[in-house]
């Protein structure tokens, strides 16, 4: 995996936890609709491209009406999400950190 798509993976979850915060927060406003980011196949798309660095997520309206008011949060389903998203978070800044590592080694630094 490139510098590029690690970066660009983790631009990715950023904006998928702006848009599920958001999402948390307008849980109890009638008629809101939850949002859903996906830039996984729009990263799949560019890795085959070899473009990387051209991912853009989109953020796309929910259609499910969770309940009587016509709200589409469902609070488990977004909290299980950021938890799975930390952790893919976690592992791309891991990658990163790999990789600057041995760009450092390979310059005759230290990691």
């Amino acid at each position: 995996m490139t510098t590029h798509a690690v970066l660009s993976a983790i631009d990715g979850l950023a904006h998928r936890a702006e848009v599920r915060a958001h999402n948390i927060a307008n849980a109890e406003t009638p008629g809101f609709r939850a949002g859903h980011v996906d830039f996984e196949s729009t990263l799949a798309d560019a890795l085959r491209r070899g473009r990387p660095q051209d991912v853009q997520g989109a953020v796309v309206a929910s259609p499910t009406v969770i309940d009587g008011r016509g709200n589409s949060v469902d609070l488990q389903t977004e909290l299980i999400g950021e938890l799975k998203d930390g952790l893919h978070r976690q592992a791309m800044t891991a990658a990163f950190n790999f990789k600057v590592g041995n760009m450092r080694v390979a310059m005759g630094g230290r990691r």
